[in-house]
């Protein structure tokens, strides 16, 4: 089995995916603010994650 044309597949079609549910279900101002407050806190976690893991490697 080929594994990259898999990922290449499943990428494709949760990008066509999030394309139709947005056609049919458009973003207010309101979804685009929560959904960039939470990416930040995500990229927080993981910057605090490997600073952390970075120290005890030290």
């Amino acid at each position: 089995m080929n594994t990259g044309s898999f990922v290449k597949g499943m990428v494709t079609g949760a990008v066509v995916g999030m394309g139709v549910a947005m056609l049919a279900n458009p973003m207010d101002n309101r979804d685009k603010k929560r959904i960039a407050r939470r990416t930040s806190r995500i990229f927080t976690t993981i910057g605090s994650m490997a600073d952390n893991l970075l120290d005890v490697m030290k």
